[in-house]
């Protein structure tokens, strides 16, 4: 049969690989008038990159030249082999042709010629029984990512002539051309040498797939340099900061490299076209849910968004901001450092889409599930719908006493943990006086959340009226895993509550500080009962910059906080009450200290019966907020026209100095361990 092996084909690639080598090593002649003349305005980080993708390219060509040429003597070898290979063969082949026609001849040749024959075949040499081995041929190129995206904080200034730019980007393509043709010729002869030469073997082959890589970065680099001469032309200037340049060519960004601030450059069109592909998305989500984000980084990203503020005060969101909250509304809705206007319609659009998966959810899920002997039990899954079900119909409930349209939800987790939520009457964003108000035991979503966001309500419109000159909002916040009576002993939910209080404190602060309106008098807290232990908790561990800390029924104060001035709340502003209709609020200060006593130095208001400026005001009667009483069904802390109200009114908008005294303990409570 003989080998396989076509010198002609063999030829065919020589000459193919010879010629790609001696275009590639021109290459650098072709270009290097070019480049200088780019470079000789072209300053900045992204002229920096440019010098880095030249070399890059000029490595990239010297070693595939490298590759070509190997490649050439390779098969220069394998046409040696080859040839021996099929001198021996040819070789043996006659020789077992001749052996063949003697052995038939001797049959009738007397005994001397016979003897004389056999000696002649013994003479004949024999030709080598061993094949030559076939050789291998490796040819192996990869070229390197070039790097075309500067990406960071875009402080610096690039300078270019866009003419010298569009001039490099014509001689590469002029040069890809021509490189491309004679690696075509390559291609092809490969591909031929392949199919008519088998005999030889193939190790790792990878030029060919390297090849069409480098072409193809040839090409990026050429459309990357006229994407640059097209942002200075259309700046109409020869400088532009890096962060233009990083808008235009963010889509060069390798995982890893984007940043918010390059994504924040972006114009609408830009950020529009960006998302548009999913793995962009992803990233940008990715970047979003990092666990630990500065608010301040985020509040910084979000303003340079845009947003539209009104001569009254009021946010318009920005079309860049309403293009993320309409992609990413559950994200938006609940990241801090965002302000409260845009949460507040990422939410929105979460309340209808959140009921139309739990609608759809529970459609297909079963309220029981089979278990032995034809019995059943209620399945988790359907109970855990049915508890988010419950909780969103609360938060709408919320949402309705917080104000309706003119409510505030500043976000809501229905999936993660407990649900959770917060609303705000009034906007958190532009109020000049803004009160976090801090549920206690058993309030969630689905059971309470109503009461509290009436709760709000009720004292955001006493605090109006104490001062009908400026603006107040009340955040209704329940954003933690409440203790149940079982647990309500238990410091693990304050704690856990107290880092989410936190975080969210500090979210609200960096957002009043890109908007340039926070003050020291801006920030309140109000809490009851457990609510006291969660955010005295949170006010201990973080400066806040909280103008004044209201306790109503406190479950207590934890005893490593000494007293108000472990807090970081303005001396003098710490203010505490309980009603002496109140008989839970000392249950949960079995271990815990009630910030009533004297030692922990708050300034006590009465919840009692009063006159206060000739009109009477209820007194509280038992340890909820709110009891919608009327004269003779009792009253809570927050219920309207209550002296506790009124007195947390004055509390939380700088009006302390006026409030009525209340009684204190006059001893610890039982059990209680501390000083």
């Amino acid at each position: 049969m003989g080998i396989a092996f076509d010198e002609g084909a063999a030829d065919a690639l020589i000459s193919a690989a010879e010629a790609a080598e001696e275009i590639l090593r021109s290459e650098g002649w072709f270009l290097g008038g070019a480049i200088d003349q780019a470079m000789q305005d072209f300053k900045g980080g992204y002229a920096q990159l440019f010098i880095e993708a030249c070399a890059t390219r000029a490595d990239d060509r010297g070693a595939l030249a490298g590759v070509l040429a190997g490649l050439a003597e390779d098969v220069r070898g394998a046409k040696v082999r080859a040839r021996e290979e099929k001198a021996r063969e040819k070789h043996l082949t006659a020789r077992r042709l001749r052996a063949d026609a003697r052995q038939q001849d001797l049959a009738s040749l007397d005994a001397a010629r016979q003897s004389a024959a056999m000696l002649e075949m013994a003479h004949d040499p024999r030709p080598e029984e061993t094949p030559v081995p076939a050789p291998s041929i490796t040819a192996v190129f990869s070229p390197r990512d070039r790097n075309r995206f500067a990406g960071g904080s875009g402080n610096g200034i690039s300078s270019a002539d866009p003419a010298a730019l569009r001039g490099f980007a014509a001689q590469s393509r002029a040069s890809s051309n021509i490189l491309n043709n004679e690696l075509g010729h390559v291609r092809n002869a490969w591909a031929g040498f392949a199919a008519a030469c088998s005999w030889v073997n193939h190790g790792a082959v990878t030029f060919v797939a390297g090849c069409e890589q480098l072409l193809a970065e040839n090409t990026a680099d050429s459309d990357w340099i006229e994407q640059i001469a097209g942002a200075f032309e259309s700046a109409g200037s020869g400088t532009l900061t890096e962060t233009v340049l990083n808008s235009a060519l963010i889509r060069y960004a390798p995982p890893g490299r984007i940043g918010l601030n390059d994504i924040g450059a972006l114009n609408n069109a830009q950020l529009k076209a960006w998302l548009a592909t999913p793995a962009n998305k992803d990233r940008l989500q990715g970047l979003l849910q990092q666990p630990g984000l500065d608010p301040a980084v985020i509040a910084t990203w979000w303003a340079g968004l845009g947003h539209t503020i009104a001569k009254d005060g009021s946010l318009e969101p920005g079309a860049s901001q309403k293009l993320l909250i309409e992609t990413f509304p559950g994200i938006i809705g609940n990241l801090n450092g965002i302000t409260a206007t845009a949460r507040n319609e990422a939410n929105r659009i979460r309340l209808v889409t959140e009921q139309e998966r739990i609608k759809a959810e529970l459609a297909r899920t079963p309220q029981l599930l089979p278990v032995s002997q034809g019995l059943s039990i209620t399945n988790p899954a359907w109970t855990r719908l049915q508890t988010q079900q419950k909780a969103l119909d609360g938060i709408t409930d919320a949402v309705r006493n917080a104000g309706g349209v003119n409510a505030v939800l500043l976000g809501f987790d229905l999936t993660n943990g407990s649900p959770k939520a917060q609303v705000s009457v009034g906007n958190p964003d532009t109020a000049d006086n803004v009160t976090y108000a801090v549920s206690g035991m058993l309030i969630t979503p689905q059971s309470g959340f109503n009461d509290w966001a009436t709760n709000a309500a009720n004292l955001q419109e006493r605090q109006g009226r104490h001062d009908p000159r400026k603006s107040f909002a009340v955040v209704a916040w329940i954003n933690y895993e409440p203790p149940t009576v079982p647990t309500v002993n238990s410091g693990d939910a304050a704690h856990a509550g107290a880092d989410r209080f936190v975080a969210d404190l500090q979210g609200f602060n960096a957002v009043r500080d890109s908007l340039g309106n926070r003050t020291p008098e801006t920030l309140n807290v109000l809490a009851h009962s457990y609510g006291t232990t969660v955010t005295s908790n949170a006010l201990a561990s973080a400066h806040l910059n909280v103008a004044s800390f209201t306790m109503l029924g406190s479950a207590g104060i934890e005893k490593d906080i000494r007293n108000t001035s472990d807090l970081h709340v303005p001396a003098g502003q710490v203010y505490a009450t309980e009603a002496a209709g109140d008989g839970l609020a000392d249950l949960g200060r079995f271990q815990r200290q009630d910030p009533r006593m004297e030692s922990f130095d708050a300034k006590v208001f009465s919840s009692e019966t009063a006159i206060i400026d000739g009109t009477e005001y209820h007194g509280t009667t038992e340890h909820n907020t709110l009891v919608h009483g009327t004269d003779n069904s009792g009253y809570g802390y927050l219920d309207k026209d209550t002296t506790a109200l009124y007195e947390a009114a004055l509390t939380t908008t700088g009006n302390g100095d006026r409030i009525l005294p209340g009684a204190r303990p006059v001893t610890p409570p039982a059990g209680f361990a501390g000083r």
